[in-house]
């Protein structure tokens, strides 16, 4: 009876461990989980299963999302804006001038397109800025290039760059890629550059002697216009002394200048010699 009891135990035992394992095991290898699609993303849900299996059958999804691994993929998409830093590459101008371009592509991803974009590429996003993305953007490079001359790349590089911009912004919006700024530094062959700093250098000399002609010009100026007025401050002085010159030679009249002796006459009547002791008296009329 004991033995018998004792069979019955081990084996209920058993039953509860194998349970035990069973429902681990299901909790190990169970294909239920979640996604959390962070702001500034969008999450799209693909059915691998079922008669609208595939890419056909794309839902957007925000938020927290449960799924089954088995039968669902869930791919997250970012969309606020991508800075992407690109390996440098070569383009030929018209004339056969080569230019290093390093460029710096800032964009974002229209939400409502990224179903289109898994449609179209089935890759991840880091992929397709990678290929898609990066081909497009040397394609742009390539394309302008060949329709300036080495040296009008550097003289109209704003003019340059603004076309680059529409080629751009026309060839990525169509697949769902918002085009936000591109910074591109380019670099002229090393003839070329030395072309451009010899130029430069010239311009600089030529401005230079320029400002000094000017500058002498002007010191010139400001002399001339000194002496002009010095000139004509002693003219004013002279024609000042010339009139009260004049004015006093008309006031000095024959009877003023009786009356001026007169006043500084000291009673003595002038004498004179005129030989031995001899005096002449000279009356006064």
């Amino acid at each position: 009876m004991e033995q018998t009891e004792k069979t019955t135990l081990a084996k209920k035992g058993v039953k509860y461990a194998l349970i035990l394992v069973a429902f681990l095991a299901f909790l190990i290898i169970q294909p239920f989980t979640y996604e959390n699609i962070d702001a500034g993303n969008v999450g799209i849900k693909i059915n691998l299963y079922g008669t609208n299996r595939g890419v056909d059958n794309i839902t957007i999804v925000t938020g927290r999302v449960w799924y089954n691994t088995w039968t669902t993929k869930i791919i997250e998409f970012p969309t606020y804006t991508q800075s992407v830093d690109y390996d440098p590459f070569v383009v030929t101008t018209k004339d056969a001038a080569e230019f290093k371009v390093d460029p710096k592509l800032n964009y974002h991803v229209n939400p409502a397109m990224v179903p289109q974009i898994y449609r179209q590429y089935r890759k991840t996003l880091t992929e397709i800025e990678q290929q898609f993305m990066r081909i497009t953007i040397y394609d742009a490079y390539r394309i302008v290039a060949n329709s300036f001359s080495s040296d009008s790349v550097m003289s109209n590089r704003e003019k340059f760059e603004d076309r680059i911009q529409i080629i751009l912004t026309k060839n990525l919006s169509k697949d769902g890629f918002v085009y936000d700024q591109l910074t591109s530094a380019i670099t002229p062959p090393e003839s070329l550059r030395q072309m451009i700093d010899e130029k430069n250098a010239s311009i600089q000399a030529r401005l230079k002697a320029e400002n000094q002609a000017k500058q002498a010009d002007a010191e010139a100026k400001v002399k001339v216009a000194t002496a002009t007025g010095e000139a004509q401050a002693l003219l004013v002085r002279a024609k000042s002394e010339s009139e009260a010159n004049r004015l006093r030679q008309s006031s000095l009249t024959p009877m003023l200048i009786q009356q001026e002796w007169i006043k500084k006459w000291d009673g003595k009547l002038p004498t004179t010699q005129a030989g031995g002791n001899t005096s002449l008296m000279m009356p006064i009329k």
